[in-house]
């Protein structure tokens, strides 16, 4: 492949051992990006970021299957939640902490600098998560210890996070980071579902008591991880390290054969001929000075606030689904011709399940888990995972701005038309619609909101900023999750618990799901920018994504290509285009009475 005359030598005429050629930051900035952008889907890139998502998803959803194991064994008569709903708040408030600290770290110190170190502290809580015991003559306590270990694998679970997305951002192809990223993202729902799997085999391959006692401590041995060792990417050592040599000698060891790759649909960009001049000086990075110019100076606060709202929001409804969600599932379960108790213990999840035999009024551990890994697995998982797959097949195809915004407005009328139907519905012959309506929400969470929330902070924000971004705005959505966890359990309307079994003033509460919902997609319409450039002739359907370079560029890039960004600018837009239309319509009656 050559170049066209006159544009300069491209990549394909420059070989890529000539770097020592290239004498500025943004002839270096380019010759990465071009190597990196002539590939496709890197497969080790996802691997690396993949196997820690799908073990920290693991980690944090199995608590599904756990809590209702611990209840039986050690609260076997409590009928309060006030235990579990701790454990779950502790957990995804230490994941907050780990989203925070981690994400600046990386930004400070490293992407993969730091990346062992989260698995280093998942391993060891998982130790002391199934080493928690009451101790000799209960001289310790199981709780305290069991919620303490859990908040220290939250911070593992949350470092994940920004590290992962941005590892596989800074990385990936142009063409490919979408694909990628929500590839990553495919582990969260899988994980949920090995968690499910793995309580499931255990009930049925082990139906006694001993087996009963100890399943919650085998299924975190399962949490295991391939370790794959790579560098830090080249544009966080160029652009924040000021590394240049480093940076190309990194982006050459991943991307060894780049010359020899075939064109893959990435328009090349000229290489700049060699220049004489000196770089400019690098932003200082968290300096008081840049920190100011770039989020208030120049109001990319407001990227900031778009991307953690919208995260603040999708999690508040997913997570209120989504962990403690055997009760919800099972309540929407219940078959019309079921007794319901209206006190049970905390680890009988579903109050109408049959006892386990005449001596008992309670189920069998191994039904509940059984039963609970069954419903979760065809509401939950199924769609969650289908919904992820078909995000990774359209991503290129589809405008990801807008599609969050549609996103958010579907499930705000999805939620509705759940909670309507949950309240007509419970507990009737044809309750089955509002399984299906449940299961179409996971599978539209992770169609569109779920994943892009977690695709789109890694993209626009500069590289010297970009974990710490990525961070602030994943830990808005764990402040979300552990908002609805708290209050969940004591919402009430008309003195009457959304939770009573006997209840479907669950329905209220979907409703409610629906108006967050709403108010994600004013979020998503005001404060988030285009990701992705226009359909060209070439690309044919495909919406080609924006570099990084240039989203990094912020609010200042955005105003350039006519974006209008921010709630007054995006209103004043909205009244001046109908002034225009009223204006223009007044005078094309005027001229037809002229006529």
């Amino acid at each position: 492949m050559n170049s066209s005359p006159g544009a300069g030598p491209t990549f394909f005429d420059t070989p890529l051992r000539t770097a020592r050629n290239l004498r500025t930051r943004d002839q270096k900035r380019r010759h990465i990006r071009q190597t990196i952008d002539v590939n496709g889907f890197n497969w080790l890139v996802w691997a690396v970021a993949a196997s820690g998502f799908f073990t920290d998803s693991y980690n944090l959803f199995a608590t599904n299957v756990i809590l209702p194991s611990l209840g039986f064994v050690y609260w076997p008569e409590s009928s309060s939640l006030w235990r579990e709903t701790l454990i779950n708040c502790v957990t995804l408030a230490g994941a907050a902490v780990g989203q925070l600290v981690f994400g600046y770290l990386a930004d400070r110190y490293g992407r993969t600098r730091l990346y062992g170190i989260e698995l280093v502290i998942v391993i060891f809580s998982t130790i002391g998560v199934a080493s928690s015991a009451t101790g000799y003559n209960g001289s310790m306590s199981l709780l305290v210890w069991f919620t303490a270990w859990r908040f220290v694998m939250g911070l593992g679970i949350g470092a994940e996070y920004p590290l992962s997305a941005v590892i596989t951002a800074e990385w990936a192809p142009t063409g490919a980071r979408a694909r990628m990223m929500a590839a990553v993202f495919l582990m969260q729902p899988v994980g949920q579902l090995v968690a499910q799997l793995s309580g499931r085999l255990r009930s049925v391959c082990g139906r006694n008591m001993a087996m009963g006692y100890r399943r919650w401590r085998d299924s975190r041995s399962v949490s295991h991880r391939v370790s794959v060792l790579i560098q830090d990417p080249g544009l966080y050592d160029l652009d924040v390290k000021n590394q240049g040599d480093r940076a190309l000698k990194n982006t050459d060891s991943l991307y060894p054969s780049a010359t020899n790759l075939p064109y893959q649909d990435v328009p090349l960009l000229p290489l700049p001929t060699p220049a004489i001049q000196g770089d400019q000086a690098l932003p200082r990075q968290f300096s008081r000075d840049d920190i100011h110019d770039y989020f208030w100076k120049q109001g990319n606060w407001r990227y900031l606030l778009g991307t953690s709202a919208c995260w603040f929001l999708v999690d508040f409804a997913f997570f209120g689904l989504g962990i403690g969600n055997p009760r919800t599932l099972a309540k929407i379960w219940t078959p019309p011709d079921r007794t319901i108790r209206d006190i049970v213990p905390t680890w009988v999840i579903d109050p109408s399940m049959p006892p386990n035999n005449s001596t008992s009024v309670n189920p069998s551990i191994f039904d509940v888990l059984e039963q609970g890994a069954k419903q979760s697995i065809i509401t939950v998982s199924i769609g969650s995972i289908l919904g992820s797959i078909l995000f990774i097949k359209f991503a290129d195809y589809i405008p990801r701005k807008q599609f969050l915004l549609w996103s958010f407005l579907w499930l705000a009328v999805l939620f509705t038309i759940t909670g309507g139907s949950f309240f007509g519905l419970f507990r009737t012959n044809i309750s089955a619609i509002t399984i299906i309506l449940i299961a179409i929400c996971y599978f539209s969470f992770n169609l569109g909101a779920n994943t892009l929330t977690f695709i789109i902070p890694a993209e626009i924000f500069p590289t010297r900023y970009r974990c710490t971004c990525h961070g602030i705005s994943a830990a808005a959505g764990k402040l979300g999750s552990v908002f609805i966890q708290a209050i969940l359990p004591s919402m009430s309307f008309g003195g009457v618990n959304a939770n009573n079994p006997t209840s479907n003033l669950l329905g209220v509460v979907f409703i409610i799901f629906g108006f967050i919902m709403g108010l994600g997609a004013f979020f998503a319409w005001a404060w988030i920018p285009e990701v992705q450039n226009k359909r060209d002739d070439e690309g044919g359907l495909k919406l080609p994504s924006k570099t990084l370079e240039d989203l990094g560029e912020g609010l200042r890039k955005a105003d350039h290509d006519g974006q209008i960004i921010g709630f007054r600018r995006k209103l004043a837009g909205v009244f001046r285009s109908r002034q225009i239309g009223s204006r223009s319509g007044r005078d094309k009656r005027s001229n037809v009475l002229n006529e």
